[in-house]
């Protein structure tokens, strides 16, 4: 098609082709990690920062790669593939089915560890999740899967339901899935 003398169904270059897929390549691995820290939850902030900061890399590098093939080589079909990729990843994400899974192989596991409620200090592996710490609880157990802000998080087992907080910085329960608890 010509418009005001220009081609502008000239066919994109090599480098052009490189640099997009490899935009969408990049993408993909960090939406794939985040998903992967959604299922094993090991509360790991700095690796979810990392990858987040990748993700913002890809999509910089998709802004000036993109409108390039847009407005340059009109291939807006290979423009897209990034885009859809985050999409994609966002949607798992926003359905919990990373963090459904996750669960889904781990709970057989952690029932049989809440069962006994053995206290430990060492990481230990329960179905995908990496447990840090495990403490009897007000008749249930607390299995620390990671830090967040100041405080540990994880899954409770408190089969007689959450205790109301005593204090400003006491746990607090959110229920899950029966008996079990995330705090």
């Amino acid at each position: 098609m010509r418009f005001g003398g220009v081609d502008w169904r000239r066919g994109a270059p090599r480098w052009w082709i490189v640099w997009v897929l490899g935009t969408a390549g990049l993408a993909g691995l960090c939406c794939l990690g985040l998903t992967a820290q959604q299922v094993v939850d090991d509360g790991n902030d700095d690796r979810e920062m990392l990858l987040l900061l990748g993700l913002l890399t890809a999509g910089a590098l998709w802004l000036v790669i993109g409108m390039i093939g847009l407005i340059a080589y009109d291939n807006a079909r290979l423009s897209l593939v990034a885009p859809l990729v985050v999409v994609s990843a966002v949607a798992l994400y926003w359905t919990e089915l990373p963090a459904q899974l996750g669960w889904w192989l781990s709970k057989g596991s952690l029932d049989r560890a809440a069962a006994e409620c053995v206290p430990a200090s060492a990481g230990a592996r329960y179905g995908v999740y990496t447990v840090i710490e495990v403490e009897p609880y007000a008749g249930g157990c607390l299995f620390s899967t990671g830090y967040g802000l100041y405080t540990p998080r994880g899954f409770a087992y408190l089969p007689d339901g959450a205790p109301d907080p005593k204090g400003r910085y006491d746990y607090r329960f959110e229920p899950y899935d029966g008996p079990w608890y995330r705090y």
